[in-house]
């Protein structure tokens, strides 16, 4: 037998409303996630309908369907008396002529074998006055009977559903010809219906209702539009009955003089339970019982209706009134007998002992202690223990015993909190009797303790979550010794100057963890008043005071500059000027370009230019909400709508921007799903709420950004290209920062005041800085330079900030080797020759152990390497060797 319903693992959230709905217990939970047990399974919906997740999903006919349609020139229709409920907005006619849109060659009414049926139950049960006969077209009680009553097989009619006669009537009519049936309906069961081998040939696929919707979508058929055409079946009336609670006993008593208390109608899986048990029990008297798992088919897992119950009874009848056919009924004689099979799988029952002793797991060693709150799904904690020895569920689902287990961590935690709470205090204790100072920083910089010597040798009392970057950016120290600590990976001592004019002999010791990460550095420094560099560093600060002054006076904002706008180039000019054209209008706005290009800015121009800057400005980044939440976050939920849902709902991001601007960042993001209702939203400005059944108006100007090709993606089929036509009305390209190269400085001084006014700093850059900056490619644009602007100005001990401050990416990313050497003054050429040449002398002594090698690097003679040793470092340079 084919596997109706599955379920999306990534979905099942541990809520146990599939176990604690399911008539036939044909749900196994393993590992916490929910699995369907075939061989139970009855295909009734219930677990469908009652997961708040919407893990469940049905097997999908809608590719079968469409195949059949292609290959084949007769397609009739089947489509069940219930349709009127689920297309309630549109006049029967007009279903059926969209269903010949689609490409059926008719369509004909269920309802049509309901009533053959029932005259052929009519004179079955005509001369068997003391018999029990159970009468359902429902193929899921069906079910139940076979896999798990199997010895109540005896009382049920022996005939077809109404959509097995249909088609064989159909069949019939159309003897000697090759004609396909397709049928309609909101029941899941009838699916596996289908498949039933006895019924082989008669019905080539099965649609629900919702699939039939995404048909006519896929074709792009709209109902209002479709031509009103009428049903091509043959006479039927009462038989349109069949979708209410009784409507075949309703028929029946027409037919055969039945008694008021000889007739019962069951129309829920509870009362189908009880009523088998009534049986078994030998407690029935009645003799004729109508029986479907729902409330009638208008009730069906699959109906797709935003009616409540009794809108759904009215529309039955005023159908039925509206669809009476005066045709006389014709005389078909037909085989309508079917057969019933004992299908029961049973599961082992356990004993008394293993009962007791999964029950004692949970706490549970007396009748006391089973408290039957139904959290774990099953009616009683006996039942669960029986279910969890048979395999189908776990101990672990007791809500009670998770809570005690809860209760008993806690109580270990809070005596592993104290011990360590004591530690902790002798730990500190053996800190601030310390006399040389301490601090203690995380693995990324931030303090997490100093001690009382440390406090008083700075003069400094750190503040709540600062980091060493803050107190070196404040010069309170400097350089950091925990910093060169995080970056070398090793322990460092060197010599460390204080803000009050103090050095100290500073050693940071680092501490990893078990993956070679350093977790903690630890820094210890002593007074040592005799070394003082500080008096060099302030000199030469005020020897470069003027330059900086210049350099601080400069402007490169022109134009447009709007909060942290800074336009100098005349690409970026454009893309404003068009950004600001468009804000005075409300069309949808399409801002494309790589990641770093500011996208976000240019939308947060537009919407403040705009009639609506003092309405909501609502960003949503499509790539950051997981899939799994994205739909709830965007459109928000009723009450009730999921289990987790608050008790008063929730409204979604785009009714939060009523009346403003939605910008949706990463728009090339958002699931396939998602993007019929997206578009909804833009074409009708309208949004349902999750589990809502009144749709909200919502007036907001649209504002789309993406890095991706949208127009490949729309080629491949990963995005929908009537939402991409809608979105791309005015397209704004951002160009990378390497296009316009003459925002690069502006950029750098813009970034470079915020973060001096940030770190309380004056740092600036040099002449050959802002070169290499202004040839560097910028492959993470604007972002990227605002990155690095941050790093250079936390990380560079002087004012001004030189070549050697730099990354090494920058520098290897020049051809240009003389901007490794920065010139500041003019001296004589022998003598700058001289200088350059002793500097890269000393430089290749100290990082190579040989001449050999030295010679090698700078490209002379290993004995032109000896003479400039002797020149410039000592006479003995053969030592080096």
């Amino acid at each position: 037998m084919q596997d109706i319903i599955s379920i999306s693992q990534n979905k099942c959230k541990q809520c146990y409303s599939c176990v604690r709905n399911c008539p036939a217990k044909a749900v196994q939970i393993e590992s916490g996630q929910a699995k369907i047990i075939y061989s139970r399974c009855i295909n009734c919906g219930k677990c469908i309908k009652s997961c708040p997740q919407e893990a469940k999903i049905v097997i999908d006919s809608k590719g079968k369907t469409l195949s059949i349609l292609r290959e084949n020139d007769t397609v009739i229709a089947c489509i069940a008396p219930s349709f009127i409920v689920s297309f309630h907005k549109y006049n029967y006619k007009k279903i059926v002529g969209a269903l010949k849109e689609v490409g059926f060659s008719e369509v004909w009414e269920v309802a049509v074998g309901a009533e053959y049926i029932i005259k052929a139950i009519s004179h079955h049960i005509k001369d068997k006055e003391n018999n029990l006969f159970l009468s359902s077209p429902c193929p899921a009680f069906i079910s139940l009977i076979e896999k798990h009553y199997p010895e109540m097989i005896k009382y049920l009619l022996p005939f077809v559903s109404p959509m097995i006669a249909t088609g064989k009537i159909i069949k019939k009519l159309h003897k000697n010809k090759n004609i396909k049936i397709v049928f309609i309906g909101p029941c899941v069961a009838k699916k596996c219906e289908a498949l039933e081998p006895q019924f082989n040939g008669i019905i080539d696929s099965v649609l629900t209702f919702d699939e039939l919707k995404d048909i006519f979508a896929i074709k792009g058929i709209n109902i209002e539009n479709a031509k009103e055409m009428d049903f091509d079946s043959i006479y039927c009336n009462e038989g349109k009955l069949f979708p209410l609670s009784g409507g075949l006993l309703a028929n029946f008593k027409s037919l055969y003089n039945l008694e008021e208390s000889e007739c019962v109608v069951i129309d829920n899986d509870n009362d189908c339970i009880e009523l088998i048990n009534a049986i078994k029990a030998g407690k029935f008297k009645s003799k004729f019982v109508d029986v479907l798992m729902c409330r009638g088919c208008i009730d069906g897992p699959k109906i797709d209706s935003s009616l409540n119950y009794y809108e759904r009874v009215n529309k039955i009848y005023e159908y039925i009134k509206d669809s009476i056919k005066k045709t006389k009924k014709l005389n078909i004689e037909l085989d309508f007998i079917r057969y019933y099979r004992n299908k029961r799988s049973i599961l082992p029952y356990p004993t008394e002992n293993e009962i007791q002793r999964i029950l004692n797991m949970t706490n549970k060693f007396t009748r006391e202690d089973e408290l039957n709150c139904g959290a774990c799904g099953y009616s009683t904690c006996r039942d669960k223990a029986i279910a969890v020895l048979q395999g189908i569920a776990e101990v672990d689902m007791c809500l009670p015993y998770l809570i005690s287990k809860k209760t008993k961590l806690v109580e270990q935690l809070s005596e592993t909190l104290k011990e360590t709470e004591n530690l902790k205090d002798e730990l500190e204790a053996v800190i601030e009797s310390s006399y040389d100072g301490f601090v203690v920083t995380d693995g990324k910089g931030r303090i997490l303790k100093t001690n009382s010597a440390w406090r008083k040798m700075v003069g400094y009392e750190t503040k709540k979550e600062e980091s060493v970057k803050d107190i070196e950016s404040k010069n309170i120290i400097f350089p950091s010794a925990t910093l060169l600590v995080l970056k070398e990976k090793r322990r460092i001592s060197f010599i460390q100057h204080s803000h009050n004019g103090k050095e100290y002999l500073a050693t940071a010791t680092p501490i990893f963890d078990s993956n070679s990460s350093i977790k903690m550095v630890v820094t210890n420094i002593r007074d040592i008043d005799e070394l003082n560099r500080l008096r060099d560093q302030i000199e030469e600060t005020r020897k470069l005071q003027k330059y900086y002054k210049e350099t601080k006076s400069r402007t490169y904002n022109k134009e447009y500059h709007n909060e942290n706008i800074v336009a100098n180039s005349i690409e970026f000019g454009e893309v404003l000027s068009l950004a600001s054209s468009v804000a005075k209008v409300d069309s949808t706005v399409l801002i494309l370009g790589e990641s770093g290009v500011g996208k976000e800015i240019v939308a947060n121009f537009i919407h403040n230019l705009s009639t609506r800057k003092d309405k909501p400005f609502i960003k949503i980044n499509c790539g950051a909400i997981p899939y799994n939440l994205i739909e709830s976050e965007l459109f928000g939920y009723e009450t009730g709508a999921f289990t987790g849902a608050k008790k008063k709902g929730k409204p979604g991001l785009i009714e939060l921007a009523h009346e403003g601007t939605l910008f949706l960042d990463e728009i090339g993001e958002i699931p396939l799903n998602l993007q019929v209702k997206l578009l909804r939203v833009i074409q009708e400005r309208k949004i349902m709420r999750i589990g809502g059944i009144r749709e909200k108006y919502v007036d907001v100007r649209i504002i789309a950004a993406t890095n991706r090709d949208l127009y490949s993606m729309v080629q491949k089929g990963e995005f929908r290209a009537d939402l991409y036509y809608r979105l791309n009305v005015v397209p704004i390209e951002i160009p990378p920062l390497r296009k316009r190269k003459t925002d690069i400085l502006p950029l750098c001084y813009h970034f470079l005041e915020i973060f001096n006014s940030k770190y309380r700093c004056s740092k600036r850059l040099s002449k050959t800085v802002e070169r290499i900056l202004e040839d560097y490619n910028w492959p993470g644009n604007v972002r990227e330079l605002e990155n690095l602007i941050e790093r250079v100005v936390v990380t560079t001990p002087s004012e001004v900030i030189d070549v050697k401050d730099l990354p090494m990416f920058l520098l290897e990313n020049t051809s240009d080797y003389c901007k490794k050497v920065d010139i500041e003054g003019i001296i004589p050429l022998k003598e700058a020759v001289e200088l350059v040449e002793k500097k890269l002398i000393e430089k290749a002594y100290r990082k190579y152990k040989s001449t050999y090698e030295m010679a090698k690097v700078l490209g002379v003679n290993q004995s032109t390497v000896v003479r400039k040793i002797q020149k410039y470092i000592k006479s003995n340079a053969l030592e080096h060797d």
